[in-house]
């Protein structure tokens, strides 16, 4: 038995803004190749040891629709949904059965059933094995989803090392889960949708055991709760990171500017190898006020800051742009918050209403999308009407504030975490030959710069 897992492709960042691509802080920012989510590896782990599979990452190769495998198994979410349609779509003409699963068809099932066999609606630590079952006995149904969520105990680790061997991505930093469900219903986020709005926190001997196999190694914890200030999470937290201080990892964490600040939570994290902090404003209650100018909160996202480097961990600050709680000044303000707060790494996003969130389901009701094509919901277009701009203000302001911050960033310093390089995009398979000549413009102009300087010395 045979599975072919596909990654469908995404459209990047510097592909729908060129100008910026020449910008050498700004392409350095996106200079590396990632391997695809954890949902694939999970679902390889699940494989019986007989069957044979391999992975087609569409971002970086070309998909092979002569592929022999018996089923093939695509896991997106909404930005690669137009072309997990096609890919979906092709394979089937050919007679091969398809499956299809993760955020994007968990949120938006009729729609996807239109260009697969089967979808797997929710988690797929309990389905992905019925799925299985039922295919190799004739019996596959249309729709698989969970009535219960998988219990902690349930929820599958990731197989580790699938990546390790290729020589297609640069940075190979693992995934780690800890946790699923959110109890918080941000109006952005479909989480508590996809996962259940109950917190479930994964045994910790397993999640120490996981991290122990990457001894030396960076890993990625993919799930914010773990950063929210609840006595259980904070013990469970400190716990785990005292398990792992001499493990000798790089830990890259993510939450909204809402986290934890604790001085004896911050210190456990630090201890525990926390190298990096992604954190991101969009339209939680926190940072709707952080937008609005809150002075007790404006002060304590500037403490967070510095409590943070202090302790060695990188603030990355994700700032969203274009939400309805984002005035005329969301644009000066974020500048002005990152001068204050000396702010060295930060990206820039355009607010998407992804399906079936409550986001999305007010932007349907006042009738305000402009924009239907999945390709463009990658947080880099606008795609419905902003309430307080135009849509030509809200992509030009997107555009300056990238265009500002990295206008004085020494991007070697920014992204020291992550030893990114920026020649990685010039020798991708991931960027497209008019991304890789604007780099190349970019480095072109930089390297006389500094000619320039060295003669007039």
């Amino acid at each position: 038995m045979k599975v072919t897992f596909v990654y469908p492709k995404f459209d990047k960042f510097l592909e729908t803004y060129l100008e910026l691509a020449e910008m050498p802080a700004i392409a350095a920012t996106w200079s590396f190749r990632m391997p695809p989510a954890m949902g694939i590896p999970i679902l390889i782990n699940l494989l019986p040891k007989d069957f044979q599979w391999r992975i087609i990452d569409q971002n970086i190769e070309t998909v092979d629709y002569d592929d022999d495998a018996d089923l093939i198994a695509i896991s997106f979410f909404t930005p690669q949904a137009a072309y997990a349609y096609e890919i979906g779509d092709e394979f089937r003409k050919r007679g091969k059965t398809v499956v299809m699963g993760g955020m994007h068809p968990s949120m938006m099932p009729q729609q996807t059933l239109l260009h697969c066999d089967c979808i797997c609606i929710g988690e797929g630590d309990l389905l992905w094995p019925v799925i299985l079952d039922d295919f190799m006995n004739g019996k596959l149904k249309k729709t698989y989803s969970n009535e219960i969520p998988p219990q902690p105990h349930e929820i599958v680790s990731p197989k580790p090392g699938i990546f390790d061997i290729e020589d297609k991505y640069d940075w190979h930093a693992s995934l780690i889960s800890i946790t699923r469900g959110c109890p918080f219903g941000c109006e952005w986020c479909n989480v508590p949708i996809y996962q259940s709005n109950k917190i479930r926190l994964r045994p910790i001997d397993t999640v120490v055991k996981e991290i122990e196999l990457l001894s030396g190694k960076e890993f990625y914890i993919t799930d914010d709760m773990i950063m929210l200030n609840r006595p259980k999470i904070q013990r469970y937290m400190i716990e785990l990171c005292e398990r792992i201080k001499d493990f000798n990892v790089n830990m890259f964490l993510s939450c909204s500017p809402a986290m934890n600040t604790d001085p004896v939570f911050l210190d456990s994290i630090a201890r525990g190898g926390a190298k990096s902090m992604y954190t991101v404003f969009a339209s939680d209650p926190f940072s709707s006020r952080f937008y609005g100018r809150h002075p007790g909160i404006w002060q304590r996202t500037i403490d967070l800051v510095k409590q943070l480097e202090d302790r060695g961990i990188r603030f990355f600050g994700s700032f969203g742009v274009g939400f309805d709680t984002c005035m005329e000044d969301q644009f000066d303000l974020i500048l002005e918050f990152c001068e204050k707060a000396n702010i060295k790494t930060a990206e820039f996003f355009i607010a998407t209403p992804f399906p079936n969130t409550p986001f999305w389901h007010r932007i349907s009701e006042q009738n305000r999308f402009i924009e239907t094509d999945w390709k463009k919901f990658n947080c880099a277009n606008v795609v419905f009407k902003p309430k307080h701009t135009t849509e030509k203000q809200l992509r030009d302001g997107f555009v300056m504030l990238w265009r500002e911050f990295f206008k004085n960033t020494n991007h070697e310093e920014s992204l020291s975490t992550f030893h990114q390089k920026l020649d990685n995009i010039l020798k991708s398979r991931e960027y497209s030959q008019e991304v890789k000549d604007a780099v190349a413009r970019g480095l072109s102009k930089k390297f006389e710069g500094r000619n320039t300087e060295v003669t007039s010395e």
